[in-house]
């Protein structure tokens, strides 16, 4: 009888690798770094465009894409090869 080999159960590296870009990217592009106007308060980022002015919200967005697209990378390593006949 034929032994099917298991694949990997455990994240790459390069998964960890990706998943970290991708949170940081994340982080910057939502994180508040200068100017909070008194009426209404408005916050800008880095980049010029507004933003909410809690920067706790770019950070817990930042982990949940690290966290997502980390998912996605490990079951996609995960899926059965197809190969024809």
């Amino acid at each position: 009888m034929e032994q099917v080999p298991q694949r990997m159960t455990r994240p790459r590296a390069r998964t960890f690798v990706l998943a970290l870009l991708a949170g940081l990217g994340v982080l910057l592009l939502l994180f508040p770094a200068s100017g909070i106007d008194p009426q209404p308060p408005v916050c800008y980022s880095m980049f010029g465009y507004t933003v909410p002015c809690d920067g706790g919200l770019a950070v817990v967005a930042g982990a949940a894409t690290a966290g997502l697209v980390g998912f996605a990378l490990w079951m996609y390593d995960r899926r059965p090869s197809r190969r024809g006949p």
